[in-house]
């Protein structure tokens, strides 16, 4: 049997997360220099930003329910 701890994919997520956001800050680095400032280059920057709060809002709301130190056996 394989038994694998729940805080390894706690740690690959935070990962992907790091990563993404990186990723998001490029972006967004990106959308603000060499953007055309425009009410409509603003909205979707607001957008993105409020997208990504959001979704880690929700994912931080979902995973603090979840006891860390059980094992996942296969």
């Amino acid at each position: 049997m394989i038994e694998i701890s729940l805080y390894l994919l706690l740690g690959t997520y935070a990962v992907l997360v790091v990563i993404f956001l990186i990723f998001a800050i490029i972006n967004l680095y990106h959308l603000i220099a060499f953007g055309f400032i425009s009410f409509e280059s603003f909205f979707m920057t607001f957008i993105f930003i409020a997208g990504i709060i959001l979704i880690l809002f929700i994912t931080y709301k979902l995973g603090i329910e979840i006891d860390w130190s059980k094992t996942v056996t296969f």
